[in-house]
């Protein structure tokens, strides 16, 4: 059974596929971090995009850009955010099999983005969240925070704590990541906050 627990909700008429608190719990975080930029994969219908630039604006950072990807454009998302640092690009980033970018261009492309002076905060919700997390998380400069969607630490911990609790979606586990984690010095940050709306988070150290 799946529905006892809500796939998404609409934020400023566009749909979310969040749980609802994530309003609530990005603000928080947000709040704590205060990013130079964002680095959304994954648009979807933009109702994520909008929330994070409204919070944002209300924190003050109103210079401080989202710049979020999708294959699909987003017809709908880019009337609300105009005349705001919101960058919309309709792109497809990574290789066919999720293993890589597409091409040297992409890449370099995202590089340039996140290693600019101050926290970048990247957020994997496109359509292969471990693969994103395994593609972006070698570009991240010290002090920078990767996240990623529809998780849960295990299997065990999802069906015990998670489905049909909180989020019935399970995309991406500790052990889809652990060894790009341990290589690039990735450790929990504010992690039991985001894990109540079904995100990974990790802290990128020296």
């Amino acid at each position: 059974m799946t529905d006892t627990v809500e796939g998404g909700f609409a934020y400023g008429y566009l749909f979310m596929s969040q749980h609802r608190n994530t309003p609530q719990v990005f603000k928080q975080l947000l709040a704590e971090i205060t990013p130079a930029r964002i680095l959304e994969i994954g648009t979807f219908h933009g109702g994520l995009t909008l929330m994070l630039r409204d919070i944002m604006d209300e924190l003050n950072l109103h210079k401080n850009i989202i710049r979020t990807y999708d294959i699909n454009d987003q017809e709908f998302l880019k009337p609300l955010v105009v005349n705001k640092a919101v960058d919309v690009r309709t792109e497809n980033l990574f290789d066919y099999e999720n293993t890589s970018f597409i091409t040297k261009k992409a890449e370099d492309e995202i590089r340039s983005f996140i290693r600019q002076d101050g926290l970048t905060l990247v957020l994997c919700d496109g359509g292969c969240k471990r693969c994103e997390y395994n593609i972006l998380a070698p570009l991240l400069k010290m002090g920078d925070i990767i996240m990623a969607h529809d998780y849960s630490p295990n299997l065990g911990f999802f069906k015990e704590h998670m489905q049909d609790q909180i989020w019935n979606w399970l995309e991406i586990e500790d052990s889809h990541i652990i060894d790009i984690s341990q290589k690039e010095n990735l450790k929990p940050y504010m992690q039991d906050l985001l894990q109540t709306v079904a995100w990974l988070i990790k802290y990128k150290y020296e």
